[in-house]
């Protein structure tokens, strides 16, 4: 059994939340900042795993549509995330560790696999 991505959301959504409790109990990162973080990088993950299931399908391929629609993604999500941080008071330390729990959650998921055992 291969790795779930639903699985990886899962763990990131779990992290996310220990991860804004924690902020919030002792001061030591902006809850709502680490949130947007976490939820921004969250939904990345959504649309790039929709995006990538219609690439992968084998009824009616379209890849210049699917990569000119991660192309338009990529160029909106970094917009958004430039326009939070110029225009909105955001903790960019925490909303970077909002962000970077989608790659811990990768790891961790990736950890948890068990291993195939070796064929001789």
């Amino acid at each position: 059994m291969g790795l779930r991505l639903q699985d990886i959301e899962r763990l990131h959504v779990g992290l996310l939340g220990a991860a804004v409790c924690a902020a919030y109990a002792t001061g030591w990162l902006a809850p709502l900042s680490l949130l947007l973080g976490g939820a921004v990088m969250a939904a990345n993950f959504w649309l790039m795993r929709q995006l990538a299931t219609r690439l992968l399908a084998p009824v009616r391929r379209r890849p210049g549509i699917v990569l000119g629609l991660m192309l338009l993604k990529f160029t909106l999500f970094m917009g958004l995330i430039g326009l939070l941080l110029w225009r909105v008071q955001l903790d960019p330390l925490a909303f970077g560790v909002g962000a970077t729990l989608l790659l811990v959650a990768c790891v961790g998921a990736a950890l948890r696999q068990p291993r195939p055992l070796a064929s001789t």
